[in-house]
């Protein structure tokens, strides 16, 4: 599997699972934790679809569950949502993904299922840091210990990817970079302040966090409704 296709199964595996992954929109913070993660699964316009046994894999590695029965719930056109979802809790609650994706009904959602399987809400918190951490990390601005400090702060992802990339370009600390961004200013007012050119937070080519990002340096968010169904 070439690098760019890793990371297109990264991207689509990131948003399903922080989007439509159980993380629910707990607070202002994991809302931006949703938004960002709906960028992550974007991949390039006119992409080929990406092949069910590479995604398979990749998501039977990211949660220890087996590829196998992944694959055979792909191939069956199930809502890559709840294979998400599944793959996540059976993660949490170490039942097979076989398991857990039977327990999804018409009259079961996965609010319920969460609560059946003992999954609690620090749990998911967790997870969905953790994951959200990686997706920044990979950047290679920011290392994945500081992101997740930075979560739990209650930064917002999206400002923590932006914070990051400026901190990198003017050799500042990712923390007092971000202590500059305030309410009524963007990040491209950050970098005019740190003397780093504006291209720094503009998307770049194939930079697919950045290329959804708005003027102010947000992420908006593609997905919702029946995304905020667990641990709300």
């Amino acid at each position: 599997m070439n690098l760019l296709k890793k990371k297109m199964i990264a991207g689509m595996l990131a948003g399903a699972i922080l989007t439509a992954g159980g993380v629910g929109l707990l607070s202002t913070q994991s809302g931006a934790a949703h938004s960002y993660a709906a960028t992550q699964a974007m991949g390039p316009r006119g992409g080929r679809q990406m092949d069910t046994a590479d995604m398979a894999k990749r998501i039977a590695e990211e949660f220890g569950v087996s590829e196998s029965q992944v694959q055979t719930a792909l191939e069956d056109k199930k809502d890559f949502r709840d294979i998400g979802q599944a793959a996540m809790l059976a993660k949490l609650s170490g039942k097979s993904f076989d398991d857990v994706m039977a327990m999804k009904t018409d009259d079961a959602d996965w609010r319920d299922i969460g609560a059946k399987l003992g999954v609690t809400h620090d749990q998911v918190l967790a997870e969905r840091d953790e994951m959200t951490a990686k997706r920044i990390s990979q950047q290679g601005n920011v290392d994945q210990d500081t992101v997740v400090a930075l979560l739990k702060d209650g930064y917002r992802p999206q400002d923590i990817d932006m914070a990051g990339r400026l901190a990198k370009a003017a050799d500042k600390d990712v923390r007092k970079v971000l202590s500059y961004k305030k309410i009524n200013n963007t990040w491209s007012d950050v970098a005019k302040q740190l003397g780093v050119d504006e291209s720094a937070v503009r998307p770049q080519t194939g930079d697919r966090m950045a290329r959804h990002m708005d003027d102010d340096g947000h992420y908006p968010g593609i997905m919702g409704g029946d995304m905020q169904d667990f641990c709300e």
